[in-house]
């Protein structure tokens, strides 16, 4: 591993921890448990919420057994921590937080035994400091997930050495820049540049231990002793302490806060700050000791993104630290989209879908823009974020003014506190008073979702809750003269279909599952729907087996009584729920081919018929096996269902949109091949169909010689069908 250089620094959050302490040129002290020797901090017993060492002790608290200070006699240490296994499958964590550490070599070292080799006893996570979550960690160790084994864990479980009940000495030496670590036993180099489970940023920080048991035998137990973190020394640390991530918001009636920690003095003065290029220095409060200082900066304006250039100086040099923040509150400055990856890797060709999704899933989220002929704007929402490396989700809502041409900042409908997925994307529609209505889902049982109401019509300056519910995958219609038809998805027996009306938009009821009608339960959906005129129609998918990997056929119902009846595209009336694959509502029987099916739009011609555009596949993975990926054209002729292909392409997430004008069909979407082929997404084409979809032709090709495949999510133009309000 190369050595880090003098300009690397250590970053100390002083809230959580006191200062390091120098031991020499060559390391300093983060935390040292002193053998758990200390009656005070280590009284026999269970291990309490106390600070030793340099460090801060959170033991595993609720329902979980916090570990136990032990006295062993006749051994090699006279104490030890002890963690025992309880037999649950949760995992029991207790967690040290010492001074973050960030571009600099940090060593943690102790000696551990544990109670048999057998058996899963011990799990050691580095982590980002103050966090707990799996994409929060960094090096992960475990003791007896093979047998006999010690193994690392970098998105795969790798054994890297043998284990048995006797002490040993075990040394982690991470890179924090490289995201790696060294592994040595007893003195023995035994594994280098170890994986982490997680990629960060070079400059990322790292404050925290979690000492954990899962999926052991109840008894079994892991013995740790004589446990010391210690890192490179360097530089003053620099730490922003408020806005924390993620997101790095902030109240703008709340100054910015961050720490000045070294191991020499720091004096107030060696101490700038500039704000987007101005330094602002003279404002600056500084508070607390020489080796741990407190600065904070007042008078900051809202709805602003900040960068700010931080720098410090003492004996040990110069350092310097860039931020981001943002004071939004009801506004951002720009069009931030979120980007999201699904982690679900299948093989060599990437993940099951990530890429830019601030309007989508287009497939499962609609509309998502509505025309206002009063006042000719195109209202229109999406995932949002703070910063361009943020994932961070933030329901937006803006508008297109088609007379001046321009858009406005866009407004907050909700900050979504620290979510990053875009299954909690914001939908909408329009009352008939102009109100701007924006449904934001949430996601499964866990999340709920809310519905907003703007304050005044043909605005998106202001918005107030509603409701907050379970609620996921919105699809809301305002049907002209009756109100909103709300169709949505539950998670009651996997992904199932329901919907509700509302005339005013402010009688909906919080027990969903209780009270709403399920419209299809057989193993789990996915459907896309539309309004023409008094009717809403919806075409959905099947999850055999309730799994999303399944998804197959096309169903298709519509009501034009606003939900009272349901029936099938030739007026036959279909019985409530739907429980059965084989109903009158099947269109296309893809399962019975053996193909797949990603349904993506559905639009209304003219005439009022429905033309569904998706993707059929030969299997969820992505990768040249499951080739053909054929986009597909299935409407309604008035007598008949007809399918006909439109072009192919390398991925199932491969979608676009579908416009219809008379008998002129579009379809754009990235089913070109781009510069990475069988990953989410390619170039972007235009194919054009005279002839009602029947034959479709290459007319344009948008992007060209992109360095990274493009995605298109839900096309924000509207079809030629004109109605009242046309909505994407």
């Amino acid at each position: 591993m190369n050595r880090p250089s003098l300009t690397m620094v250590i970053l100390l959050a002083a809230a959580c921890c006191p200062p390091a302490t120098a031991v020499s040129d060559d390391d300093v002290v983060l935390f040292d448990s002193g053998d758990f020797t200390d009656e005070v901090a280590y009284a026999p017993g269970e291990l309490g919420q106390v600070s030793h060492g340099g460090g801060r002790w959170t033991p595993a608290g609720g329902t979980a057994r916090p570990a136990q200070i032990v006295a062993l006699e006749n051994d090699r240490f006279a104490r030890a921590l002890r963690r025992y296994q309880t037999g649950q499958q949760p995992t029991d964590a207790d967690l040290l937080d010492f001074p973050p550490a960030a571009l600099t070599k940090l060593t943690v070292s102790f000696d551990a035994r544990v109670s048999t080799p057998d058996s899963r006893t011990l799990d050691l996570v580095l982590l980002r400091p103050g966090q707990t979550g799996a994409k929060d960690q960094a090096s992960v160790l475990i003791w007896g997930h093979t047998p006999g084994e010690i193994s690392c864990f970098d998105g795969a479980y790798h054994d890297i050495a043998s284990i048995d009940g006797q002490w040993h000495h075990y040394q982690l030496v991470h890179d924090l820049a490289g995201n790696a670590f060294d592994l040595s036993i007893d003195g023995k180099l035994i594994g280098k540049r170890l994986g982490w489970r997680n990629t960060f940023s070079p400059d990322a920080a790292f404050g925290r231990l979690r000492i954990s048991s899962i999926r052991g035998e109840r008894g079994q137990y892991a013995d740790i002793a004589n446990l010391r973190v210690t890192a490179q020394p360097a530089p003053p640390a620099i730490a922003l302490s408020e806005p924390a991530l993620p997101g790095r918001l902030l109240d703008p009636d709340r100054p910015l806060r961050f720490q000045i920690t070294a191991d020499r003095p720091v004096q107030p003065g060696s101490i700038r700050l500039w704000l987007n290029g101005d330094e602002v220095t003279e404002r600056l409060s500084v508070e607390g000791t020489p080796l741990a200082r407190e600065v904070s900066l007042a008078g900051l304006a809202p709805d602003t993104s900040y960068r700010a250039v931080i720098t410090a100086e003492n004996a040990r040099g110069q350092s310097k630290r860039e931020e981001r923040f943002y004071t939004f509150r009801k506004k951002v400055d720009g069009y931030r989209g979120i980007w999201f990856t699904l982690g679900q890797m299948t093989g060599e060709y990437g993940d099951k879908y990530s890429g830019g999704l601030a309007f989508c899933f287009s497939h499962t989220l609609t509309p998502m823009a509505v025309y206002a002929p009063e006042v000719k704007k195109t209202f229109f929402v999406y995932g949002g974020t703070t910063g361009p490396e943020d994932r961070y989700l933030l329901a937006m809502a803006s508008y297109y003014d088609h007379e001046k041409h321009r858009v406005p900042r866009p407004t907050i409908v909700r900050d979504q506190r620290g979510i990053n997925d875009p299954h909690d994307n914001p939908s909408l529609a329009i009352d008939a008073q102009g109100y701007v209505w924006v449904f934001i889902a949430g996601r499964g049982r866990h999340r709920p979702g809310q519905i907003f109401r703007s304050a005044e019509p043909y605005s998106v300056e202001a918005f107030e809750e509603i409701i907050s519910r379970e609620q996921t995958y919105s699809q809301p219609w305002y049907v002209p003269g009756q109100g909103f038809l709300h169709l949505l998805t539950l998670y009651t027996r996997g992904r199932e279909l329901y919907w509700e009306t509302s005339r005013d938009g402010r009688d909906w009821t919080a027990n969903l599952a209780e009270d709403l009608r399920k419209l299809a339960g057989f193993g789990g959906h996915y459907q896309v729907s539309r309004l023409h005129g008094s009717k809403v129609g919806t075409a959905f998918n099947y999850h055999p087996g309730g799994s999303v990997d399944r998804r197959t056929n096309i169903y298709y119902v519509e009501t034009s009584d606003f939900g009272r009846t349901w029936t099938t595209v030739a007026g036959r009336p279909v019985a409530t729920p739907l429980e059965d694959p084989q109903n009158p509502a099947l269109v296309v029987d893809y399962e019975a081919k053996d193909r797949l099916f990603y349904i993506t739009k559905l639009l209304f011609d003219e005439e009022g018929r429905p033309v569904i555009l998706g993707v059929s596949s030969g299997g969820f993975a992505p990768g040249p096996e499951n080739d053909p990926r054929t986009w597909e054209i299935t409407r309604w002729t008035g007598a008949q269902w007809v399918t006909r292909p439109v072009v192919t392409s390398d991925h199932n997430y491969d979608m676009g949109s579908l416009y219809l004008e008379g008998d002129r069909w579009t379809v754009i979407g990235p089913a070109l091949t781009g510069p990475q082929p069988y990953f989410t997404g390619g170039e972007v084409g235009l194919w054009v169909s005279t002839d009602r979809g029947a034959n479709w032709r290459l007319e344009r090709e948008i992007t060209r010689n992109s360095p990274m495949n493009v995605r298109t999510g839900n096309g924000l133009l509207t079809s030629g069908c004109k109605p009242r309000r046309s909505s994407s």
